[in-house]
């Protein structure tokens, strides 16, 4: 009997491009699929992937309505916990994809902090466990669309989808490719220039630090870090730390500012002598506002730049940094960037369409 060629609809085609070109999945490897109701079809479609190129696939699926009930029973505590079953199945794995769950992230973002804390404890277990396994993986925001959440950013649930998965199939040896000068740049740089018509003026320095491409393929470097063995999908930026002490000049944001459960719109941050002097917003500013006042020493320095490299997003949420050609300027946090900036705020601005310029010299960005 001949063999059936692949299936080619879009569904197949998103989870060949995930095991192949980003996970680059080998045949005999264990795989572990997260689901919840929302992604189980992404889940079952990828598991029929991975069969195919003769890996093993699990599910891992947990009930929505299930998991919110243990909630109200008093269980966060419970959920918190890492089963030994659980464990023992993370370190026979080989590749691991996330989707993001609960789904209901508004629901989530509603409860106390200490009780939410609960529900996340075994996170710092998790990420030892896959340390030791050697696994390589995936965390994809096909996991972010819901509808609740798409009626608090104002957006369409099936454009975001969409623009999700045309962004996920972008090749990662092209994002590479694209990512190169500009990272040699930053490494290389002292000083960089952002201009827009929009008012847009700042002059922002470098430190040396080596700017991280994330491009939807782990290399080994990655694999050897805590918490760097799950690549985010879709993916497209160059990320570095800035110098916390050079910042003059304004950046004014025509992309929208998306946070777990709310928006913010025409960020605008001006800068004096590498401190932030002033931060105002179009709408949504008083989320700024109240992680600003528990920010902390270091909250008003320079944080991370970034520069995107994805062609098929355009302001889409949760990656709205990774559109091509939008530059993003935070404030606060950078450590996880090798910076020295201690700040418990991660605050940002986007521009697109900027001009941008390293030690005099433009560098051209996609778009």
């Amino acid at each position: 009997m001949p063999k059936a060629p692949p299936p080619t609809d879009p569904q197949s085609k998103l989870a060949q491009s995930i095991l192949r070109n980003n996970l680059q999945l080998k045949p005999g490897e264990n795989v572990t699929i997260e689901a919840w109701p929302h992604t189980l079809p992404w889940a079952v479609v990828l598991a029929r992937e991975a069969r195919r190129m003769k890996a093993f696939p699990v599910i891992h699926y947990e009930d929505e309505n299930a998991y919110w009930d243990t909630v109200e029973s008093g269980g966060a505590k419970l959920l918190g916990q890492k089963p030994a079953h659980e464990w023992a199945s993370l370190a026979k794995t080989d590749v691991y994809i996330h989707m993001w769950g609960p789904g209901d992230r508004v629901r989530l973002n509603a409860m106390p902090a200490k009780e939410s804390n609960q529900l996340f404890e075994w996170n710092d277990s998790w990420y030892d466990t896959a340390k030791k396994a050697g696994l390589r993986g995936a965390r994809l925001e096909l996991g972010r669309p819901y509808p609740n959440l798409a009626k608090a950013y104002g957006v369409d649930l099936d454009r975001w989808t969409q623009d999700l998965v045309e962004g996920t199939m972008v090749d990662p040896m092209s994002l590479a490719k694209t990512a190169a000068p500009i990272a040699k740049a930053l490494k290389s740089g002292k000083r960089i220039h952002i201009t827009h018509e929009n008012g847009t003026d700042l002059t922002l320095g470098l430190a040396g630090r080596d700017p991280v491409a994330n491009t939807g393929r782990l290399s080994a470097a990655d694999l050897k870090l805590p918490f760097r063995m799950l690549t985010s999908l879709p993916s497209g930026s160059v990320r570095v730390a800035l110098d916390e002490s050079v910042a003059d000049g304004v950046i004014v944001g025509n992309r929208t500012d998306y946070y777990d459960d709310r928006v913010a719109t025409e960020p605008r941050f001006e800068f004096v002598n590498g401190r932030l002097v002033s931060a105002t917003f179009g709408s949504g500013g008083d989320k700024f506002q109240a992680d600003f006042k528990k920010g902390g020493k270091g909250r008003d320095q320079p944080g991370q730049l970034a520069i995107g490299l994805n062609p098929k997003l355009h302001n889409t949420p949760q990656v709205e940094d990774m559109e091509a050609g939008a530059i993003m300027v935070s404030v606060g946090a950078n450590r996880n960037l090798g910076g020295k900036n201690k700040a418990n705020l991660f605050a940002w601005a986007i521009v697109a369409g900027a001009d941008f310029e390293v030690d005099g010299k433009r560098i051209p960005l996609p778009h």
